[in-house]
């Protein structure tokens, strides 16, 4: 393992996940350092967006999952996360950006507008925040706010049958990229595969998850992935 690095944390993000497994997947030692409420004064001065996750490593600040992973492979090239062919290149970027964006939007729906969901929503989130008396507040604070947002962008628990038809959709042309191919680009993992595992392992923690039985090759992929040692070493981190 290289030497060691802090990363800031939180155990529900996927953004945290994809950083994790890119720094496993890279040998990289790191130390987690979870996001407290009395730690997120210190999270903004490192990143004023105050989001995690944050990569500190001898006076270097690298904010965001996917400058994490630039900076990764940029550092330490192997194995390669992101290729040099041109085209492989933009495939997998593009399936970077598809999965931190619509597949996150969908995910956080899911988690925070599903009532059924409620109640790991809140645990999942707040137990790393804060716990004691103050957890209650925290949480309710935090779950209207995303709440809030959601809905001022049109969403609201009545849609989310229409959320789940595009997910369904988005499976489907997963699957078919999979279908002949145990990695998204060829024969071993690379930053397609690791943004996208990330969002459908956060999925697999609420109630949607059931939504993977239609591709059962998907979820093959999941498991192989979650499987290897780097993976799930970044899972149990």
């Amino acid at each position: 393992m290289r030497e060691e690095h802090l990363l800031y944390d939180l155990r529900d993000s996927p953004f945290c996940m994809k950083a994790r497994i890119c720094l496993h997947l890279k040998g990289v030692s790191y130390r987690t350092v979870t996001v407290t409420a009395r730690r997120y004064r210190e999270l903004r001065r490192l990143n004023p967006l105050g989001k995690v996750p944050v990569l500190v490593h001898d006076g270097e600040v690298i904010a965001d999952s996917s400058s994490i992973a630039r900076w990764a492979d940029t550092r330490y090239p192997d194995p390669v996360l992101i290729p040099d062919q041109p085209e492989a290149r933009a495939y997998c970027l593009l399936m970077e950006e598809w999965a931190d964006e619509a597949l996150y939007f969908i995910v956080g729906a899911f988690k925070w507008l599903n009532p059924v969901n409620r109640n790991a929503a809140l645990t999942n989130t707040v137990t790393d925040i804060t716990t004691g008396a103050l957890a209650p507040l925290v949480g309710w604070t935090l779950a209207r706010r995303i709440r809030r947002r959601y809905a001022a962008w049109g969403y609201t628990p009545a849609r989310l049958d229409a959320l789940e038809a595009r997910m369904r959709q988005n499976l489907e042309v997963l699957a078919a990229l999979l279908a002949d191919r145990p990695f998204l680009l060829g024969r071993s993992a690379s930053l397609a595969d690791v943004a996208t595992f990330a969002q459908l392992s956060w999925m697999r923690r609420y109630a949607e998850a059931r939504l993977l039985d239609d591709v059962p090759n998907v979820v093959d992929w999941l498991d192989r992935l979650a499987s290897s040692p780097p993976v799930a070493a970044a899972l149990s981190a």
